[in-house]
Protein backbone atom coordinates (compact mmCIF):
# COMPACT_ATOMS: atom_id res chain seq x y z
CA UNK A 1 0.00 0.00 0.00
CA UNK A 2 1.30 3.45 -0.88
CA UNK A 3 0.35 4.70 2.58
CA UNK A 4 3.31 2.99 4.22
CA UNK A 5 6.26 5.31 3.39
CA UNK A 6 4.38 8.35 4.77
CA UNK A 7 3.05 6.30 7.67
CA UNK A 8 6.49 5.01 8.63
CA UNK A 9 7.86 8.55 8.37
CA UNK A 10 5.25 9.72 10.87
CA UNK A 11 6.16 6.94 13.31
CA UNK A 12 9.83 7.93 13.21
CA UNK A 13 9.13 11.66 13.31
CA UNK A 14 7.18 11.25 16.55
CA UNK A 15 10.33 9.87 18.21
CA UNK A 16 12.86 12.36 16.83
CA UNK A 17 13.21 14.21 20.11
CA UNK A 18 14.09 11.07 22.03
CA UNK A 19 15.98 9.08 19.41
CA UNK A 20 17.50 11.68 17.09
CA UNK A 21 17.39 12.25 13.30
CA UNK A 22 16.65 9.49 10.79
CA UNK A 23 16.78 8.68 7.11
CA UNK A 24 14.42 6.33 5.24
CA UNK A 25 15.67 4.60 2.11
CA UNK A 26 13.01 2.66 0.26
CA UNK A 27 14.22 -0.61 -1.27
CA UNK A 28 12.44 -1.29 -4.56
CA UNK A 29 14.52 -3.91 -6.36
CA UNK A 30 12.16 -6.64 -7.66
CA UNK A 31 12.65 -10.02 -5.99
CA UNK A 32 10.70 -13.00 -4.69
CA UNK A 33 9.00 -12.71 -1.31
CA UNK A 34 11.25 -15.51 -0.02
CA UNK A 35 14.37 -13.56 -0.97
CA UNK A 36 12.91 -10.36 0.49
CA UNK A 37 12.28 -12.12 3.82
CA UNK A 38 15.76 -13.67 3.81
CA UNK A 39 17.45 -10.30 3.35
CA UNK A 40 15.33 -8.69 6.06
CA UNK A 41 16.05 -11.49 8.53
CA UNK A 42 19.77 -11.11 7.97
CA UNK A 43 19.56 -7.31 8.12
CA UNK A 44 21.32 -6.98 4.79
CA UNK A 45 20.25 -3.81 2.94
CA UNK A 46 16.74 -4.18 4.41
CA UNK A 47 16.44 -3.75 8.19
CA UNK A 48 12.72 -3.10 8.56
CA UNK A 49 9.68 -4.34 6.67
CA UNK A 50 5.99 -4.75 7.20
CA UNK A 51 4.20 -8.03 6.67
CA UNK A 52 1.29 -10.10 7.91
CA UNK A 53 1.92 -12.46 10.83
CA UNK A 54 1.50 -15.59 8.69
CA UNK A 55 5.23 -16.21 8.23
CA UNK A 56 6.87 -18.16 11.10
CA UNK A 57 10.36 -17.27 9.89
CA UNK A 58 9.66 -13.55 10.33
CA UNK A 59 7.84 -14.04 13.65
CA UNK A 60 10.75 -16.00 15.11
CA UNK A 61 13.83 -14.53 13.44
CA UNK A 62 13.00 -10.82 13.46
CA UNK A 63 11.75 -8.40 16.11
CA UNK A 64 8.00 -7.95 15.61
CA UNK A 65 6.48 -4.67 16.79
CA UNK A 66 3.37 -5.93 18.63
CA UNK A 67 0.94 -3.27 17.43
CA UNK A 68 -1.18 -3.92 14.30
CA UNK A 69 0.15 -1.37 11.80
CA UNK A 70 -3.00 -1.91 9.71
CA UNK A 71 -5.37 -2.02 12.74
CA UNK A 72 -6.00 -5.65 11.77
CA UNK A 73 -7.99 -4.67 8.70
CA UNK A 74 -6.32 -7.27 6.48
CA UNK A 75 -8.19 -9.94 8.42
CA UNK A 76 -11.50 -8.62 7.05
CA UNK A 77 -12.08 -10.15 3.63
CA UNK A 78 -14.57 -9.64 0.84
CA UNK A 79 -14.75 -11.75 -2.28
CA UNK A 80 -14.14 -11.11 -5.94
CA UNK A 81 -16.60 -13.20 -7.93
CA UNK A 82 -18.09 -13.41 -11.39
CA UNK A 83 -21.13 -11.15 -11.57
CA UNK A 84 -23.43 -14.02 -12.55
CA UNK A 85 -22.66 -15.83 -9.25
CA UNK A 86 -24.01 -13.18 -6.86
CA UNK A 87 -27.39 -14.88 -6.38
CA UNK A 88 -25.64 -18.05 -5.20
CA UNK A 89 -23.57 -16.18 -2.63
CA UNK A 90 -26.69 -14.40 -1.38
CA UNK A 91 -27.81 -17.77 0.02
CA UNK A 92 -24.66 -18.22 2.15
CA UNK A 93 -25.18 -17.55 5.84
CA UNK A 94 -22.80 -20.03 7.52
CA UNK A 95 -19.30 -21.39 7.10
CA UNK A 96 -20.70 -24.78 6.18
CA UNK A 97 -22.55 -23.15 3.29
CA UNK A 98 -19.39 -21.31 2.21
CA UNK A 99 -17.55 -24.64 2.18
CA UNK A 100 -19.67 -25.62 -0.82
CA UNK A 101 -17.67 -23.07 -2.84
CA UNK A 102 -13.99 -23.15 -3.82
CA UNK A 103 -11.67 -20.26 -2.97
CA UNK A 104 -8.74 -19.13 -5.12
CA UNK A 105 -5.57 -18.29 -3.23
CA UNK A 106 -1.86 -17.64 -3.75
CA UNK A 107 0.17 -20.80 -3.24
CA UNK A 108 2.58 -19.43 -0.62
CA UNK A 109 0.46 -16.78 1.09
CA UNK A 110 0.59 -16.43 4.86
CA UNK A 111 -3.05 -17.29 5.54
CA UNK A 112 -3.14 -20.61 3.66
CA UNK A 113 -2.86 -22.61 6.88
CA UNK A 114 -5.70 -20.64 8.48
CA UNK A 115 -8.02 -21.38 5.57
CA UNK A 116 -7.06 -25.05 5.50
CA UNK A 117 -7.57 -25.33 9.27
CA UNK A 118 -11.12 -24.01 8.79
CA UNK A 119 -11.72 -26.56 6.01
CA UNK A 120 -12.33 -24.07 3.21
CA UNK A 121 -11.72 -25.73 -0.19
CA UNK A 122 -8.88 -24.06 -2.08
CA UNK A 123 -7.31 -23.93 -5.51
CA UNK A 124 -3.96 -22.16 -5.49
CA UNK A 125 -2.03 -20.28 -8.15
CA UNK A 126 1.68 -19.53 -8.17
CA UNK A 127 1.37 -16.04 -9.67
CA UNK A 128 -0.93 -13.38 -8.24
CA UNK A 129 -1.74 -11.97 -11.69
CA UNK A 130 -2.98 -15.38 -12.89
CA UNK A 131 -5.65 -15.64 -10.20
CA UNK A 132 -7.87 -13.09 -11.93
CA UNK A 133 -8.20 -14.92 -15.27
CA UNK A 134 -8.56 -18.19 -13.34
CA UNK A 135 -11.54 -16.71 -11.50
CA UNK A 136 -13.09 -15.33 -14.67
CA UNK A 137 -12.68 -18.74 -16.34
CA UNK A 138 -14.46 -20.50 -13.46
CA UNK A 139 -11.44 -22.42 -12.15
CA UNK A 140 -12.65 -21.48 -8.67
CA UNK A 141 -15.70 -19.66 -7.28
CA UNK A 142 -14.29 -16.69 -5.38
CA UNK A 143 -11.08 -14.85 -4.61
CA UNK A 144 -10.86 -13.65 -1.00
CA UNK A 145 -9.27 -10.19 -0.69
CA UNK A 146 -8.86 -7.75 2.17
CA UNK A 147 -11.32 -4.89 2.34
CA UNK A 148 -8.47 -2.56 1.32
CA UNK A 149 -7.27 -4.68 -1.60
CA UNK A 150 -10.57 -5.48 -3.32
CA UNK A 151 -11.56 -1.90 -4.31
CA UNK A 152 -8.06 -1.18 -5.64
CA UNK A 153 -8.04 -4.41 -7.63
CA UNK A 154 -11.40 -3.68 -9.18
CA UNK A 155 -10.09 -0.29 -10.26
CA UNK A 156 -7.01 -1.94 -11.75
CA UNK A 157 -8.50 -5.05 -13.36
CA UNK A 158 -12.18 -4.35 -14.16
CA UNK A 159 -11.47 -3.23 -17.72
CA UNK A 160 -9.48 -6.39 -18.42
CA UNK A 161 -11.91 -8.70 -16.62
CA UNK A 162 -15.32 -7.02 -16.99
CA UNK A 163 -17.27 -9.98 -15.56
CA UNK A 164 -15.67 -9.67 -12.11
CA UNK A 165 -17.40 -7.96 -9.21
CA UNK A 166 -17.01 -7.49 -5.46
CA UNK A 167 -19.48 -9.86 -3.79
CA UNK A 168 -21.90 -7.72 -1.76
CA UNK A 169 -23.33 -9.83 1.09
CA UNK A 170 -20.49 -11.53 3.02
CA UNK A 171 -17.53 -10.52 5.20
CA UNK A 172 -14.99 -13.16 6.17
CA UNK A 173 -12.91 -12.45 9.27
CA UNK A 174 -9.87 -13.94 10.98
CA UNK A 175 -7.06 -12.46 13.07
CA UNK A 176 -4.38 -11.66 10.50
CA UNK A 177 -2.74 -8.31 11.32
CA UNK A 178 0.14 -6.64 9.54
CA UNK A 179 3.00 -5.50 11.78
CA UNK A 180 6.46 -4.01 11.39
CA UNK A 181 9.35 -6.46 11.59
CA UNK A 182 12.84 -5.23 12.43
CA UNK A 183 16.11 -7.12 11.90
CA UNK A 184 17.58 -8.45 15.15
CA UNK A 185 20.72 -6.50 14.29
CA UNK A 186 18.76 -3.27 14.93
CA UNK A 187 17.22 -3.47 18.44
CA UNK A 188 17.39 0.31 18.91
CA UNK A 189 15.34 0.81 15.75
CA UNK A 190 12.77 -1.67 17.05
CA UNK A 191 12.48 0.25 20.32
CA UNK A 192 12.06 3.50 18.39
CA UNK A 193 9.31 2.15 16.14
CA UNK A 194 7.42 0.69 19.08
CA UNK A 195 7.69 3.96 20.99
CA UNK A 196 6.36 5.92 18.02
CA UNK A 197 3.50 3.48 17.49
CA UNK A 198 2.54 3.66 21.16
CA UNK A 199 2.47 7.45 21.00
CA UNK A 200 0.19 7.36 17.95
CA UNK A 201 -2.16 4.89 19.62
CA UNK A 202 -2.31 6.96 22.78
CA UNK A 203 -3.16 10.25 21.08
CA UNK A 204 -5.48 8.67 18.49
CA UNK A 205 -3.40 9.67 15.47
CA UNK A 206 -2.95 6.04 14.33
CA UNK A 207 -6.71 5.64 14.00
CA UNK A 208 -7.10 9.10 12.43
CA UNK A 209 -4.44 8.34 9.81
CA UNK A 210 -6.07 5.02 8.99
CA UNK A 211 -9.44 6.60 8.24
CA UNK A 212 -7.89 9.50 6.37
CA UNK A 213 -6.60 7.06 3.79
CA UNK A 214 -9.25 4.35 3.80
CA UNK A 215 -12.62 5.73 4.94
CA UNK A 216 -13.96 6.25 1.41
CA UNK A 217 -13.13 2.78 0.07
CA UNK A 218 -14.36 1.07 3.24
CA UNK A 219 -17.65 2.97 3.18
CA UNK A 220 -18.25 1.81 -0.38
CA UNK A 221 -18.23 -1.83 0.75
CA UNK A 222 -21.15 -1.31 3.19
CA UNK A 223 -19.55 -3.58 5.77
CA UNK A 224 -22.26 -3.09 8.41
CA UNK A 225 -24.87 -4.79 6.25
CA UNK A 226 -22.82 -7.93 5.51
CA UNK A 227 -23.06 -11.35 7.13
CA UNK A 228 -19.82 -11.91 9.09
CA UNK A 229 -18.27 -15.38 8.94
CA UNK A 230 -15.59 -15.90 11.61
CA UNK A 231 -12.60 -18.19 11.16
CA UNK A 232 -10.37 -19.53 13.91
CA UNK A 233 -6.63 -18.80 13.70
CA UNK A 234 -4.72 -21.30 15.87
CA UNK A 235 -1.43 -20.02 14.43
CA UNK A 236 -1.68 -16.52 15.93
CA UNK A 237 1.69 -15.60 17.50
CA UNK A 238 1.67 -14.91 21.23
CA UNK A 239 2.88 -11.32 20.71
CA UNK A 240 -0.34 -10.24 18.96
CA UNK A 241 -2.35 -8.07 21.46
CA UNK A 242 -5.78 -9.50 20.67
CA UNK A 243 -7.45 -8.27 23.86
CA UNK A 244 -6.58 -4.58 23.38
CA UNK A 245 -9.59 -3.56 21.30
CA UNK A 246 -8.48 0.05 20.75
CA UNK A 247 -5.77 -1.27 18.42
CA UNK A 248 -8.19 -3.01 16.08
CA UNK A 249 -10.44 -1.98 13.24
CA UNK A 250 -14.15 -2.59 13.86
CA UNK A 251 -16.36 -2.69 10.75
CA UNK A 252 -19.27 -1.36 12.80
CA UNK A 253 -17.36 1.91 13.14
CA UNK A 254 -17.48 2.40 9.38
Amino acid sequence: MTIMPNYFNMVLKRTEAGFGPYRIEKYTTPMSSARWNEMAIRGETINVMWSNIGHPDLNEKMIPIPIPADRGVHGYRVFLIRADRQAEFNQVRTLDQLRQFVMGQGANWGDIKILEHNRLPLITGTLYENLFPMLEAGRFDYFSRSVLEAPLEMDSFSSKYPDLRIENSLLLHYQFPVVFFVAKTEPALARRIQAGMEMMVKDGSLKTLFYRYFQKSLAGLKLKSRVVLELDNPYLPAFVPVSNRELWFDPLEN
